[in-house]
């Protein structure tokens, strides 16, 4: 028998939708990097996050997340609609008796329709919740992938303070080695000395070079991650990324409870707990009873309208074991939910905690660095010609110490406002018919049609 199957029907609102964005991000990944800035500008947290939140590889994946949810629940309501069939059918029968070959063909058409699906929808509930978690979860899948970002960025501006670092070391031994040729000459310190003074500054640049090859591959990360091709722009190391997270709300209270309370994060266990016990009444439902039922109804050539409908109902007294096994598993899925809401609860007073003792902590070295850059410009002021070299050095590196300090405070904080940040209001990122209330598509769509 040859067959071919044809399905009629709209798509639903949402899966049109979702077919454009997926569109649009095929086009995005297809579309080559914007060329660096002509005048050279270096790039920093808010022109890496807009890149980033258009074009970064995490961003993607949680917009591809998102599609893919989207698909999956539109298929799941979907099953409450009819499905339309056409067969084309060939069904040839050798005749023993004289050797010929009879032929019969036709074209059958069919409509199938569980009607418990589209009459009961015992899975309201489960479908209902599925429905609020994915926008949920794509808001906390683009606040993961910005912390990503936050972290590469601070790494790559910690390796930048390391080579400022370093090279103030290379300073230092220089104007060292020149205090100690004055003195050799003198014939107060000895040539070995001077070699080994030397030789401590020819290790203090390489150590450079390679600081410097850590910053650029560090870069590169970076880049990736905004979704901007290697090499080409300049990133500008070492400033705030509060600016970039203006979006979000600073954090007002120093209460982790309050914190929690209004975070996407609380949302978004309280959902998964609410679709483990959708999963749960569901299992209850179809622990003792099974009814299914349908509207099989085929159309041939030869044989005319056929139209059965058919119910199963089945009381499984013999083996209740499968019922009472799906029944079982939902409520050991229910009870791991709630033991993992209660570990994220735990995990989140924690980083809250350590990201305020760490604000604490960095205040406490900016305060100390401050102090220092104090002195420094006091004995910059007051030193002669033999202690200028010496004391400049001391200087630049107490302005550093104040710089990392405060870019560190800026980026704690800007953490800080990532794990408290309440979910936004906006519904852009849930279609209008994700709601259960909301035809999946009207009552004639069939699923799966283009």
């Amino acid at each position: 028998m040859l067959g071919a199957v044809a399905l009629a029907g709209c798509a639903s609102p949402q899966l049109k939708e979702t077919v454009d964005r997926i569109d649009v991000m095929q086009q995005e990944l297809e579309t080559p990097p914007p060329e660096p800035p002509a005048d050279g500008k270096a790039l920093g947290p808010d022109a890496l996050l807009t890149n980033a939140n258009a074009r970064g590889k995490d961003f993607l994946r949680a917009r591809m997340s998102r599609a893919r949810a989207v698909l999956d629940l539109d298929d799941v309501k979907s099953d409450r609609y009819p499905r339309i069939s056409t067969e084309a059918r060939r069904i040839s029968t050798y005749n023993g008796d004289d050797g010929e070959m009879t032929a019969v063909s036709n074209i059958v058409l069919g409509v199938n329709w569980d009607v418990s699906r589209a009459l009961l929808r015992l899975d309201r509930s489960k479908v209902k919740v599925a429905g609020e978690l994915i926008p949920v979860q794509y808001q906390i899948a683009q606040r993961t992938a910005t912390d990503n970002l936050v972290d590469t960025y601070n790494e790559y501006t910690a390796l930048d303070f390391k080579r400022q670092e370093v090279a103030l070391k290379q300073d230092g031994l220089k104007c060292s080695a020149n205090d100690m040729e004055v003195e050799v000459a003198l014939g107060n310190s000895s040539p070995s000395e001077l070699d080994a003074l030397r030789e401590q500054i020819a290790a203090a640049k390489r150590e450079a070079m390679a600081v410097s090859r850590s910053v650029a591959s560090k870069r590169d990360e970076l880049l990736g991650l905004a979704g901007l091709a290697e090499g080409g722009y300049a990133v500008s190391p070492g400033v705030s990324v509060l600016s970039a997270l203006g979006h979000y709300p600073p954090v007002s209270t120093d209460d982790a409870d309050v914190c929690f309370a209004s975070s996407g994060r609380k949302k978004l266990e309280e959902l998964l707990v609410q679709e483990a016990s959708a999963q749960l009444d569901l299992a209850r439902q179809s622990r003792f009873t099974r009814l299914t039922t349908s509207i099989p109804s085929f159309m041939t050539q030869t044989g005319g309208f056929n139209l059965q409908f058919l119910v199963s109902y089945v009381l499984p007294v013999i083996d209740q074991g499968d019922a009472l096994r799906l029944t079982q598993q939902a409520r050991l899925t229910l009870l791991e939910t709630i033991l993992t809401a209660r570990d994220n609860r735990r995990s989140f007073m924690s980083d809250f905690d350590s990201l305020n003792l760490e604000i604490a902590e960095a205040e406490s070295e900016l305060a100390a660095a401050s102090s220092a850059l104090a002195k420094a410009e006091t004995t910059l002021g007051n030193a002669d010609e033999i202690e200028r070299c010496a004391a400049d050095i001391d200087l630049s590196k107490a302005r550093e110490a104040v710089a990392k300090a405060e870019y560190k405070i800026d980026t704690l904080k800007g953490r800080l406002r990532l794990l408290c940040a309440p979910l936004s209001e906006k519904k852009v990122d849930m279609p209008e018919g994700l709601h259960d209330d909301a035809p999946a598509a009207s009552p004639a769509t069939v699923a799966n049609a283009g």
